[in-house]
This record gives structure tokens, C-alpha cells and sequence, in this order.
């Protein structure tokens, strides 16, 4: 059941992001139409499409069905799915080989991006103009992150979003005597509470915190601080006073006495099992985790908001969109588009919200004012999740960039924590081998 528990975290996670787009003004529902497809229907006649997922999804097919195919065949009941995860025998590499059909993809922005040079994805600009969808209902710095990341087309829309908050189990707190931590603690403020719950008890190790968001949220931090330097984009600029403060707020909860962070104690799946077997007090985590997680595993839990920097009070992390795609090798791309349109419907995307725990991208007050009004959401702090506003974006760097930079700042951080460097040794050599690769690829590239 764990196994499957950290599956689903997964599959809603995906990769680490980067991402751009601070949530604009709600519109009132009437205002805000849907941005529905029209015609309603390409075709009458039974049309199965393939839906492969770059961030895999778990669960029965019926589940699945339930949050994609059962929303979709309530306008367009001519159309299926069919659903793949991009693992094993049907990895990107494997599918792309042996030239699977794919119609519809779906994955966070930063898996789009990881894959970018593959040609994975078409352009639904003159479908959107066929069918007169409306795109000024979609918030617009969703758009506009699809249009700069992929030269002016448009081959995603935007499904929904998430965002970073406290998970804690409340029996290790009453267990310890310790309060539980409330919306607005500053990481600081956190560090001393993680101390206090990182022990040993009765032969069990327990530790205050643990993460399902690589560097406490290093790819999404609150600072905004980005991979290069706008003015000379295809260097890293990691090396700096504000990565290096960024790690000294967040390296000590991990390497709080007793906590003994090894690299196998760092992976995400012992980070993640920790927590669900109880021996972790607290999980930072998308809001995803809890409607997909914990129901199955009956802890005594709730959630606080995730914890804030000194100097950016009231500021959470930046948005972690998740997008669907339009597949380049789709042989029904009208139905395809006719689908992903059904999702980010006004209806679907309120009902979504609900059951779902996942925000949506609409402008439509209505369907953000819907999240977590159904299912194990009732009696827990969903405003951990609303109550901050989104930080900034960070400056934008090119798809194949941030991925070297981004893979070498995660390995800084593990250096940093496990005690096999400092922190301006570890960041100065992630930007020395993050330029490097960066070289390595520029000259390959131009032979």
C-alpha cells in the first residue's frame, strides 16, 4: 500500500519544475466562460485515444477513468482512452523507437521541457482558432510560459496546478509534547520544532522533517532565484550569495542531530516512507499528496502552510503547472483536442478542484473557490494551500539549460547535506560542471 502511495505522489509530481506565471485576478463566473471547443463533436463515430503519461499516473484503469474518461464522455461519449505510463517497456526512448501512436500527453511543464528536443508534442494554435476556443478564460501567464518555451505555438494547455504545504502526522506531535506548527512559521521558526521531534524513542528513530520536494522545494523556492544570469544566458549563476543563503535556511533541517542524512536516507521514496510508516513528523508536499495518499493510510494528520522566508512573509512557492498535450503523431487530433477542451471546461473544472484537491488554471472564481470542498479535504486546513500569494517567477532559462543546471544544484544540496562538502564548495563546482556541460552541448550542437 506504501508502494503505491509513493507511486501516486509520484505520478502527480512528476519532475522538478521550472515554471513562470503569478496568478492573475479572478473573473465571476458569468464573466468567465468556459473555454469550451466548438463545434461540440469532430466525429460520431467511436474514437479510442492514446493518453500517455511523461508523469505517470497509478491506479486501476477504472480510477483512472474516472478523473479523465468519464468527464470527457459527458459532452464527446464517442471518445475513450487508452492510458500509458512512460515507464519500463513504454519509456519516451522506447515509445519514440518503436513509433507508438500517442493523441493526448500529459505531465508537468518541467517534463514537457525535458523533452522538448524530441519532437513529442504538435501545435493546437489553428485548432484553437477552428474551434473558437476562448483562451482569455485561462489564466495568462500559463499561456504565455507554453508560447516563450516553444517558439510562439502552442502544443499545451494547462490542466492544473500545485502547490507546496506542511503535511504532519499529529500523533508524533501529541506523542512529544510539541504544538503543532500553524500557518505563517518561518523556516526558522520550523528548524527549532524539527529539532525538538528529530529523536530517538524507544529504539525508533524519529525526524522532525522530510520531503517529497527536492531541496525543500529548491526547483519552486520562495527567493525566485533562477538558474543563469539574464545577461548571459548560457552561463549558470549558482554560485552566488542568495543560493548560498537559500541552502543555509534549509540544509540544517536535514542535518539536525540524530537525523544521520545518508544519500539512501535522502531519496524521495525513504523520504516518503518515513512519514506514512510514522516515524516522520512532518512532509513537505504538493497539496496532490493528500487526496491521493493519505486516505490509505488513516494517519492522524492535517497541514500547515509552507513555511516562509524571514524577508518574504506571506509568500509560498512558485506555481507547478501541469500541462496536456497534443501529441505530434496523433492520427485524431480533432477528438484529441475536443477532449483536452472538455477538461478545462468550466463545469469539469470545478468538479475537478472539488474532488480533486488540485487548482485550477481557469480565471473563473468559481472553480477556484471550489478547491477541496469534497472528500477527505473536509475538516483540514485547506487554506495551508490558499492563503499565500505565489511567488515570483524566476528568470526564464532555456529548456536544455536549466535541465544541467537544475540536475547539478539538486547534487550540491545532497553533497551539502550528507557532509561531503560545504556549501561554497558544493555550489561553486555545480556551476563549474553545470558551464561545462553546457559548452559540451553548444559545440555538439553547432558541428
Amino acid at each position: 500500500m506504501q508502494r503505491v502511495a509513493r507511486q501516486k505522489m509520484i505520478a502527480m509530481i512528476g519532475c522538478t519544475a521550472i515554471l513562470s506565471g503569478l496568478l492573475a485576478g479572478c473573473g465571476s463566473p458569468k464573466e468567465s466562460s468556459q473555454p469550451d471547443a466548438k463545434p461540440q463533436s469532430a466525429q460520431a463515430d467511436p474514437v479510442e485515444l492514446v493518453f500517455y503519461a511523461l508523469s505517470p499516473l497509478s491506479g486501476t484503469e477504472q480510477e483512472m477513468a474516472a478523473q479523465w474518461t468519464a468527464y470527457v464522455q459527458k459532452k464527446h461519449p464517442h471518445i475513450s482512452f487508452k492510458f500509458i505510463n512512460a515507464t519500463g517497456e513504454n519509456s519516451v526512448d522506447n515509445f519514440i523507437l518503436t513509433k507508438q501512436p500517442a493523441d493526448i500527453l500529459f505531465g508537468s511543464f518541467a517534463s514537457f521541457l525535458l523533452y522538448k528536443d524530441r519532437d513529442l508534442v504538435g501545435d493546437m494554435s489553428d485548432l484553437v482558432k477552428q474551434y473558437k476556443m476562448d483562451l482569455g478564460t485561462i489564466e495568462k501567464p500559463y499561456i504565455d510560459l507554453v508560447h516563450h518555451s516553444f517558439d510562439g505555438k502552442l502544443p499545451l494547455l494547462p490542466v492544473y496546478d500545485l502547490r507546496l504545504g506542511l503535511y504532519y502526522n499529529k500523533d508524533v506531535f501529541d506523542k512529544f509534547g510539541i504544538p503543532y506548527p500553524k500557518d505563517g512559521v518561518t523556516w526558522e521558526e520550523l528548524l527549532v520544532t524539527a529539532k525538538q521531534l528529530t529523536r530517538v524513542d524507544g529504539g525508533v528513530t524519529y525526524r522532525g522533517l522530510v520531503t517529497a520536494a527536492a531541496g525543500g522545494g529548491l526547483a519552486i523556492n520562495q527567493n525566485s532565484l533562477g538558474y543563469v544570469d539574464p545577461k548571459k544566458p548560457d552561463k549558470a549563476a549558482i554560485y552566488t550569495d542568495s543560493w548560498k543563503r537559500y541552502f543555509e535556511t534549509i540544509v540544517p533541517l536535514f542535518t539536525a542531530p540524530n537525523y544521520e542524512p545518508t544519500r539512501e536516507l535522502m531519496a524521495g521514496g525513504a523520504q516518503l516512507k518515513m512519514f506514512e510508516q510514522g516515524t516522520a513528523a512532518m512532509l513537505l508536499a504538493f497539496n496532490s499528496y493528500g487526496i491521493f495518499n493519505l486516505p490509505s493510510l488513516h494517519l492522524n494528520w492535517d497541514v500547515a502552510s509552507l513555511p516562509e522566508m524571514s524577508s518574504l512573509r506571506g509568500v509560498g512557492a512558485q506555481p507547478y503547472p501541469v500541462y496536456l498535450g497534443l501529441s505530434s503523431t496523433s492520427k485524431h487530433k480533432d477528438a484529441a483536442f475536443l477532449a483536452i477542451s472538455a477538461l478545462l471546461s468550466g463545469e469539469v473544472q470545478i468538479d475537478r478542484s472539488a474532488k480533486y484537491g488540485v487548482f485550477s488554471p481557469l480565471k473563473d472564481s468559481a472553480a477556484k473557490a471550489s478547491f477541496g470542498e469534497a472528500g477527505m479535504w473536509k475538516g483540514k486546513n485547506i487554506r495551508a494551500f490558499t492563503a499565500q500569494k505565489p511567488a515570483a517567477p524566476a528568470p526564464a532559462a532555456k529548456a536544455e539549460f536549466k535541465t544541467i543546471i537544475e540536475g547539478e544544484l539538486n547534487k550540491a544540496f545532497l553533497s551539502v547535506v550528507t557532509g561531503e562538502k560545504d556549501i561554497n564548495t558544493a555550489l561553486r563546482e555545480a556551476e563549474e560542471a553545470s558551464d561545462k556541460a553546457i559548452q559540451q552541448q553548444q559545440s555538439q550542437q553547432a558541428k
